[in-house]
Order: structure tokens, then C-alpha cells, then sequence
């Protein structure tokens, strides 16, 4: 399966977040994992599992609602039509810690765009990447430096 070691996060844009977090909340029956605190609140974390690896700690599978105005995948780099034509903003995957530079160093082998970020309160960083489709995904792993 490569380096992948499981789904960390399915990200939607969303238009009301009052109304969403109560249908995710109440009727999907996900609790509330934290919030950014630099932009609160206009990204939630949903919390869907919890992960047994180091992001875990920090990061559980979650389900993220964003308000796409704010928050466009990856600072605004990936402005894409998918932005614009679907609720869906971006898929994580988790990655080990230490296969961050060998990925990194294998898209851009690859000739693919890339985009970093980190995450200090959710101590962990990630890799950022479009699909052939324009879909934004990211790479993301604990960050022990964080």
C-alpha cells in the first residue's frame, strides 16, 4: 500500500456552519474533536475514529467542515474547479512521520506541485497535491518537532 497507513480526514466546504455542525452533531451523531483555534470558528473537526498511530494522538479520523471563503485548500495555492463545482475540499491520508521526505521527494520526482504546511496545535504537518482531476489531497503525519 506504499505509505499510506489510513484516511485522516474528508474536508467539506460548507455554507452554514451552524446548521451543518448540528446535523453532524445530532443526527450523524459525531462529537465535536476542537476547532482552529487561529481561525475558530470557521474550520470544525468532527471526530469520526480514533487512530492508533502517533497523529492519532492529536488527529483522529475526523470529519472537517471549512468555510471555503476562509479556507481554500492549501492557502488558496489549489484554487480549482473542483473548489467551485463541489462540496468536497480536500482528502488527507496519513502518513509515518518518516516517510514525510521521502514522499515530498517522490511527487516532485514525479514532476507533481506540492505545497507544505504545518500544524503546531494539531502536532503534525502535511504535503499538499493535486489529482489529475484538480482534486486537492494531502499527506499528512505526526510532526515530532512540533
Amino acid at each position: 500500500m506504499g505509505a499510506i497507513r489510513g484516511l485522516a480526514e474528508v474536508v467539506l466546504n460548507i455554507r452554514d456552519m451552524d446548521a451543518m455542525l448540528a446535523f453532524y452533531q445530532g443526527v450523524v451523531g459525531l462529537r465535536e474533536h476542537g476547532r482552529m483555534p487561529e481561525v475558530d470558528p470557521t474550520i470544525v473537526f468532527l471526530e469520526v475514529a480514533p487512530l492508533g498511530s502517533a497523529l492519532g494522538a492529536a488527529h483522529p479520523q475526523v470529519l472537517a467542515l471549512i468555510d471555503p471563503a476562509r479556507h481554500p485548500p492549501a492557502a488558496g495555492r489549489f484554487d480549482t474547479p473542483q473548489r467551485r463545482r463541489s462540496t468536497l475540499n480536500h482528502v488527507a491520508f496519513e502518513i509515518e512521520e518518516s516517510d514525510y521526505r521521502p514522499e515530498l521527494a517522490r511527487l516532485a520526482g514525479l514532476g507533481i506541485e506540492t505545497v507544505t504546511a504545518a500544524f503546531p496545535h494539531m502536532r503534525a504537518k502535511a504535503i499538499f497535491f493535486r489529482d489529475p482531476e484538480d482534486n486537492t489531497l494531502e499527506l499528512i503525519c505526526h510532526d515530532s518537532g512540533a
